[in-house]
């Protein structure tokens, strides 16, 4: 009798551990499966299969399968609205040059009108019955519009650094490429008065990246500590690839920082009041050849930062704007 148990029992626990190693393989199946399908493209129109006759295992599959129809949808709904998006911006970046450059155009001509010979003054020309707000006017309808045309190719630059996702990683010098985008920003740095502290390890730091997103992500910072910058700018490269940008400024706040990489958000924004906004009463700021900021510098560099595997953060401390860069 206790023979006859101990086979009986023997085939139940040889029938239930066949039943697990089934149930283990189906679910192996499945991780794999799913691993496959979502981590490599799940734009495929693959499905799960299992070997299991198991009718909760079969019923597990089909409603996950049902579940990978109704995110491929989703998905291709995301890529298609994400690439009317990019055409629209691209679309509208194009059709507002056209009319922008037709309006430089008049501009000039009507400017020279008001030239009568190229040794007049401004004195000379107001005493020969040109009215001074007119040539006040027409200098702020030519600001707005170079600011215009500046948002019109930021807008282009940002459609483009969306649609180009593949970068051509190559090993080069944060050292070299840092001292080379701060040597493009001299004459803007002279006529601001400000001389960057520079400081560098002795030692080149070597990372593997797309030697043209590195470029646009330095260029963007510098042109922003350029245009708010209260007179100073240090630049720090450490021996782990750690870059920091620091300048003073009163016109951020450590909530407005936050801001800085979201598209179209500019320090303008915070600081102008309504009267400004008003060409009767603006106030004509100096000139120092920087271009207007469009809100899409910052956030064109947060993207191809982290498109490259980087971090970037903005800290605002006594004062004092530190925008920090790292490629591991």
């Amino acid at each position: 009798m206790v023979y006859f148990l101990c086979v009986i029992l023997s085939v139940i626990t040889i029938i239930l551990s066949a039943r697990l190693y089934l149930f283990q393989k189906s679910l192996i199946e499945i991780n794999e499966g799913l691993t496959e399908i979502i981590g490599q493209n799940i734009d495929t129109n693959a499905l799960l299969t299992v070997s299991s006759g198991n009718r909760q295992i079969r019923r597990l599959a089909l409603q996950l399968n049902r579940q990978l129809a109704a995110l491929r949808k989703e998905h291709l709904r995301y890529e298609n609205g994400d690439r009317e998006l990019k055409e629209a911006i691209t679309n509208i970046s194009h059709d507002l040059r056209t009319p922008l450059t037709a309006i430089c155009g008049y501009l000039d001509l009507l400017q020279k009108e008001f030239e009568f010979v190229p040794s007049d003054t401004a004195q000379n020309r107001y005493d020969r019955g040109v009215p001074s707000k007119a040539l006040r006017y027409l200098e702020i309808i030519r600001n707005r519009t170079e600011a215009m045309k500046q948002l019109t190719a930021e807008l282009f630059r940002y459609s483009v650094a969306l649609s180009e996702k593949e970068t051509r990683p190559v090993t080069l010098s944060l050292n070299k490429v840092l001292e080379e985008c701060l040597i493009s920003f001299y004459a803007e740095l002279e006529q601001r008065s400000i001389t960057p502290v520079i400081k560098t390890p002795e030692e080149t730091v070597l990372r593997t990246l797309d030697a043209f997103s590195l470029k646009r992500i330095f260029n963007n910072i510098i042109s922003n500590a350029v245009k708010y910058s209260d007179g100073d700018l240090r630049v720090e490269l450490a021996s782990d690839g750690v870059i920091t940008f620091s300048n003073k400024t009163d016109r951020l706040t450590p909530v407005t920082t936050a801001q800085l990489f979201d598209r179209f958000f500019t320090v303008e924004t915070i600081t102008a009041s309504p009267s400004d906004i008003c060409a009767e009463n603006a106030v004509q700021k100096p000139d120092y050849g920087v271009e207007s900021s469009t809100g899409l510098g910052l956030s064109i560099a947060k993207l191809l930062t982290e498109r490259m595997g980087g971090f970037i953060g903005a800290e605002y401390k006594d004062g004092e704007l530190h925008i920090t860069v790292q490629f591991p």
